[in-house]
């Protein structure tokens, strides 16, 4: 009986056992599939939500999340809800239509071909509009920026065929605007650009039809590139406060009709006008210096350009192609060397005839003083290569110091008679030296020797020597002597020794010495300082009592610029000015040394006698007197 229950047990177990067996296989079957239906159901979620918008991601929990969640008791079949991480972009959408990154518009969301829309305002925030952002938006015809605009920067192509754009407003801190940004926009027909651009690079293109451009009043340079190829423009306004043209900025400009350029501009750089072909009026600044290789290149409607006297290069080619032109020019200028080098045709400006007619009554007013038994004497010798400087009258002669223009040969006295003029010999100086000033002082030739150092030294030559010196020869002073000071011209009035720098300068000085003769030398004590007119080359003194003199100076600078004599009374009890002048006379220019003889001849030498201002027809002097000149010193009121 006993064995028998326990069979029975052991059948009920089995069946039950098989039973249990059966039932799990089938809830793991129908686990299995379920499990297989969410897989399927997630991804096609997944691949959806990709499709939906670019902005949103599904995020699987990760491998370490599943595998750490808490056992969860047999009987509780309630899974935990799984919970998706949220999406990170970076960049973000304004106003529904602007995607911006970073501060850089990439995307323009709208529909280019909408109608409906014509006219964008683009918001503060951005500082970069990326390229082709706005390309073929057909039907914007305005674009305005939005207050407190931080753009910097417009790419490429940013607003290319965008032809029905007729107004846009840059803000002012734009800095750059890249190639082509505006090209093909056919209805826009004016432009200002702002203050604050300094790099630009064929905004427009060649298929623009922009005719007027205006640049923001502040702007200091024109950058390189920014106009290039513009054929439609017509008209531009520069700032008024430019200094610098850039480099192909206004190249192949074919349509534009003038230029005018503020008085700031100072240069022009490389090709800046190449090919203006429809140019034919350019106003020059004065105060231009620079003009770069090619800048008015096949300007074919010019037939006038003035190139004023400051300009100090210009480039190779700068005019080539010009047929049509003549430049006007000033005399000693570098357009005038320029022109000859190159071939250019070219005639002086209005002024400078003008001037010039006014120079030559100058010349004519002065050479009616001389007589006319005295206008073929004292024709100064060795003009090719010597300089006259100073002349001084002693016993019979008149003696004139020259140098050699290289400093290359020594330098010279030319001594003629006094009253008839005769040249008598040429005394050869052992100095390769500027000599300046001459003055007789107590009966001994004083030379003023200037190239030694800050203070020059002065060579006394005896009378008796000069007399006896032989033609061509070396002579060597009795002695030299140092000067504390400058003796660029030099006189003696019977007491003092006057001497001074010529400087070009308001302020300059001259020096007065005492001078004592001393075991039969020469001693000079400087007593006086006074200031003196600039560039004085010559003095001569009239003393009119015991300290009373009148100073008569020759003042000249430059090749064209006249001379002056000016008179002035003085007291020298005391140093400080000489007071107003008591008389003022034009001369021709370059006058020198001047000295005083007896019956109160005035003896005049001029520099423009010389053979380096004679021989170069870019660099001369106009009016060339090659003559000492003698006038009674009445005929000019002294």
């Amino acid at each position: 009986m006993k064995s028998r229950n326990i069979r029975n047990i052991s059948i009920l177990l089995a069946i039950t056992l098989t039973a249990q067996m059966a039932f799990g296989l089938k809830i793991f079957d129908i686990t299995a599939k379920a499990a297989q239906s969410v897989s399927q159901e997630e991804t096609a979620g997944k691949i959806n939500s990709e499709t939906e918008a670019e902005e949103t991601m599904t995020t699987e929990p990760s491998e370490e999340e599943q595998t750490t969640s808490e056992p969860v008791p047999e009987e509780t079949t309630t899974p935990e809800p799984v919970t998706e991480e949220p999406t990170t972009v970076d960049y973000e959408i304004i106003d529904g239509i602007y995607k911006v990154k970073k501060g850089t518009l990439i995307e323009y969301l709208g529909n280019k071909k909408d109608k409906t829309v014509t006219s964008l305002i683009i918001p503060a925030k951005i500082t970069t509009i990326d390229d082709s952002v706005f390309e073929d938006c057909q039907y914007i015809k305005k674009v305005t920026f939005a207050s407190g605009s931080k753009l910097t920067k417009i790419g490429m192509y940013a607003f290319k065929s965008c032809k029905a754009l007729e107004t846009i407003s840059l803000p002012s801190t734009l800095k750059t605007i890249e190639y082509r940004a505006f090209g093909a926009c056919t209805s826009l027909e004016k432009f200002k650009i702002p203050d604050s651009v300094t790099a630009g690079r064929q905004i427009f293109g060649t298929s623009g039809t922009v005719k007027t451009v205006t640049f923001g009043d502040k702007m200091k340079a024109i950058p390189n590139y920014i106009l290039k190829n513009a054929g439609s423009v017509t008209t531009v306004n520069l700032p008024s406060k430019v200094k610098t043209i850039g480099k192909w900025s206004f190249y192949n400009c074919t349509s534009l009709k003038k230029i005018s350029f503020p008085s700031t501009v100072t240069v022009l750089n490389a090709s800046a006008f190449y090919n203006c072909k429809s140019m034919t009026k350019v106003t020059m600044s004065k105060n231009i210096t620079t003009i770069g290789n090619y800048v008015f290149k096949k300007c074919t409607g010019l037939t006038s350009l003035t190139l004023y006297k400051n300009i100090k290069s210009i480039g190779t080619g700068a005019f080539s192609g010009d047929s049509a032109l003549t430049l006007k020019v000033y005399a000693n200028s570098k357009g005038k060397a320029y022109a000859r080098a190159n071939k250019i045709n070219w005639d002086y400006t209005a002024s400078e005839k003008k001037r010039r007619a006014e120079n030559q009554v100058i010349y004519n007013d002065y050479m009616s003083k001389i007589s006319s038994g005295d206008k073929k004497k004292f024709r100064l010798k060795y003009l090719s290569n010597y300089v006259p400087q100073g002349s001084c009258v002693i016993g019979k002669y008149l003696i004139v110091s020259m140098y050699h223009k290289y400093l290359s040969k020594r330098s010279i006295l030319a001594v003629y008679r006094k009253t008839t003029g005769v040249f008598v010999k040429k005394i050869v100086l052992p100095y390769y030296d500027h000599v300046g000033g001459l003055a007789n002082v107590k009966g001994r030739l004083v030379v003023s020797l200037n190239n030694i150092s800050v203070n020059d030294y002065l060579a006394v030559y005896k009378y008796s020597k000069i007399k006896k010196a032989k033609n061509g020869k070396v002579q060597k002073p009795a002695y030299k002597l140092w000067l504390p000071g400058s003796a660029d011209f030099s006189a003696f009035d019977g007491t003092y020794f006057w001497a001074g720098r010529s400087a070009n300068i308001s302020y300059a000085t001259m020096q007065g010495y005492k001078v004592k003769v001393k075991k039969k030398k020469l001693v000079f004590i400087r007593k006086k300082s006074y200031y003196i007119p600039a560039n004085v080359q010559g003095l001569v003194i009239q003393k009119l009592g015991k300290i009373k003199r009148r100073f008569v100076f020759s003042q000249s600078y430059g090749r064209i610029k006249n001379s002056a004599l000016i008179a002035y009374t003085k007291n020298i009890n005391k140093s400080g000015g000489l007071g107003a002048a008591k008389k003022t006379l034009t001369l021709p220019s370059m006058l020198e040394g001047i000295a005083l003889g007896k019956k109160k001849y005035l003896y005049m030498v001029f520099e423009s006698g010389a053979g380096l201002y004679c021989s170069n027809p870019d660099n001369t002097s106009e009016i060339q007197i090659k003559n000492v000149c003698r006038i009674k010193s009445n005929k000019f009121g002294f």
